[in-house]
């Protein structure tokens, strides 16, 4: 069915159909839109587990095979998880390549662009309404201020932008896989337990939904390889209906959350706000909003008042990748034009 959303993107001046995609590690979305004067219009919209397909390209003969008696797209822009290397990509959790120019001869696009999935969330962030986001910390934002942003999932995604968001120039990031700074004696504890198993601790090791089972079984006492009979989902149900332990590793999973966000905006020197982002975000805002956590993120004994001056927002749209991918899209429709 056509709907009127429009994401808040304006097309190009003559109708083209075109394909969006977020591909994260765990869940893939897709939409189809009509890109004409004054607005997008989408055609179809739908979530797929990465789990049940072979690669990118199945996933896309997947979705498509949805969507039979529709123009064929004339562009896609695919948001990726994973380090770009011109068109081509590895996917970072997944053992997928991505090739843009064999997805272009594949399926008949004029033109495929191939990004990061977080640089396609910064580029996102101008599609947001005041539903989309929560703010954490006001602090004091700068328009043209540089913006950051961190969100956990399959793995620990960043991304940095600077300038107008209408027309941001954005940096993607691997800062996700740097090293985990432990910052009092517990987190030490935490740190060398799972040095003992991994023998380095990165970021994402821990802000992760894998991050959440490691930091339940820290909570619980329980061995570092020990089977869970919860995952990461479970865990968060958990703790929502007052489950002590379960709720004790969102608590912590959320300090160091705003820890590693603290961080993000000290090295970016985020003046317009650090973002935290991703699926899991939405769903343990109960935690982000503890007023404890505003006080750790402005906690640094030499830069607590630049700190204080960074905003931090949550962002609850979980579409936020893939509306970036359908700006992107747009721009390439209308460049075409």
């Amino acid at each position: 069915m056509v709907t009127t959303d429009t994401f808040g993107i304006m097309g190009g001046m003559e109708e083209s159909f075109v394909l969006a995609a977020d591909i994260g590690g765990t869940r893939a979305r897709l939409f189809l839109g009509r890109v004409c004067e004054d607005a997008w219009h989408i055609l179809r919209l739908h979530e797929m587990s990465c789990a049940d397909h072979d690669g990118v390209e199945a996933l896309i003969e997947a979705f498509l095979s949805m969507v039979e008696g529709v123009d064929a797209p004339s562009v896609a822009c695919f948001a990726v998880a994973g380090t770009l290397e011109g068109q081509r990509m590895r996917m970072t959790n997944l053992p997928w390549e991505v090739d843009g120019e064999r997805l272009r001869e594949r399926f008949g696009f004029e033109r495929v662009h191939l990004i990061n999935d977080f640089a396609a969330q910064a580029y996102g962030l101008a599609c947001l309404d005041d539903e989309g986001i929560v703010v954490l910390h006001p602090g004091e934002a700068r328009a043209q201020g540089v913006r950051a942003l961190i969100g956990p999932g399959t793995g620990l995604g960043m991304a940095v932008l600077s300038g107008a968001l209408c027309h941001p120039l954005v940096f993607p990031s691997q800062g996700g896989l740097a090293d985990f700074a432990p910052r009092d004696a517990r987190e030490l504890a935490l740190c060398e337990s799972l040095m003992a198993e991994h023998g380095r601790v990165s970021i994402e090791m821990l802000l992760s939904g894998h991050g959440i089972e490691r930091l339940y079984r820290f909570v619980a006492d329980l061995p570092p390889g020990a089977l869970l009979a919860r995952d990461a989902a479970t865990i968060g149900v958990a703790a929502l209906e007052g489950d002590p332990i379960a709720n004790e590793t969102l608590r912590f999973f959320a300090r160091l959350l705003v820890s590693a966000a603290a961080n993000l905006g000290l090295t970016t020197l985020a003046r317009g706000g650090v973002y935290l982002t991703g699926g899991i975000v939405p769903r343990i805002l109960p935690f982000l909003r503890a007023p404890e956590l505003v006080e750790r993120f402005c906690d640094h004994p030499l830069m607590s008042a630049v700190l204080a001056r960074i905003p931090l927002y949550a962002v609850c749209d979980e579409l936020l990748g893939l509306k970036g991918a359908a700006r992107i899209a747009a721009r390439l429709t209308h460049d075409e034009n």
